[in-house]
């Protein structure tokens, strides 16, 4: 081989290795400056107790997150749809619907999104800091009028509840702590056995945690349909 082409190997060779350590080190950049996703800006804590930690998250159209790090199993309830991207360190990206009311679990990742679409998402995150102390057992509510089981794992049991306007789910009660994140506005009525009856007015993003065991039924007094994800610890 000639002197001229051994030259050109040579710098092949050369421009490879470069582009190789320029990506590892861009890649560790990204890892050394993702912050802990209660230091994101638009990751707002809005509750936390031994159990459970919770964000209100708002990214408006065309908005990007830095990347941050969620450390515990977490899961998002969407209140305001749109069209999110989401990116992992290295580059990897994929872009997804999200449909208001949908919730998604997650296990431990490192990531930034960007809102693509053309209305602002807000989400209520939540990460599963601990299981429940409680020795109760889960409660099995899919037969309960009003409610759609969602998913299950070994650390929460999701439900969806839906009830048209003057509709009631009847007598249900739960031994763990769990949590009511609100999807719709509208008014309800809470009432347990040999309890005054509670009224809430719910709109989008409302929560509540329940520590203690619950017995209620819940009535929809408002004019419109009340829909919420509740969620379980086990």
């Amino acid at each position: 081989m000639s002197t001229k082409k051994l030259k050109w190997v040579f710098w092949g060779f050369f421009i490879i290795a470069v582009w190789a350590f320029m990506s590892q080190q861009l890649f560790a950049q990204a890892q050394q400056t993702a912050v802990p996703v209660d230091q994101e800006p638009y990751h707002r804590t809005v509750f936390q107790n031994q159990n459970v930690r919770i964000y209100d998250v708002l990214i408006p159209p065309g908005v990007q997150t830095l990347f941050h790090v969620h450390s515990f199993d977490s899961f998002a309830i969407v209140v305001n749809g749109g069209k999110l991207k989401g990116e992992r360190p290295g580059g990897t990206s994929e872009e997804f619907p999200m449909n208001t009311g949908n919730v998604a679990y997650n296990t431990p990742v490192t990531h930034r999104t960007e809102n693509v679409g053309t209305t602002p998402i807000r989400m209520i995150a939540c990460e599963v800091l601990s299981s429940s102390s409680s020795p109760g057992v889960p409660a099995v509510l899919k037969d309960v009028p009003g409610h759609q089981w969602v998913f299950e794992n070994d650390r929460v049991t999701v439900y969806r509840v839906s009830i048209d306007p003057d509709q009631s789910t009847g007598i249900r009660s739960r031994m763990l702590p769990w949590l009511r994140v609100s999807i719709t506005q509208t008014t309800i009525s809470a009432q347990g056995p040999g309890k005054t009856p509670e009224t809430i007015e719910t709109k989008p993003g409302d929560y509540r945690w329940y520590g203690n065991p619950t017995t209620d039924s819940i009535k929809n007094i408002g004019s419109t349909k009340y829909e919420a994800i509740e969620i379980e610890w086990k």
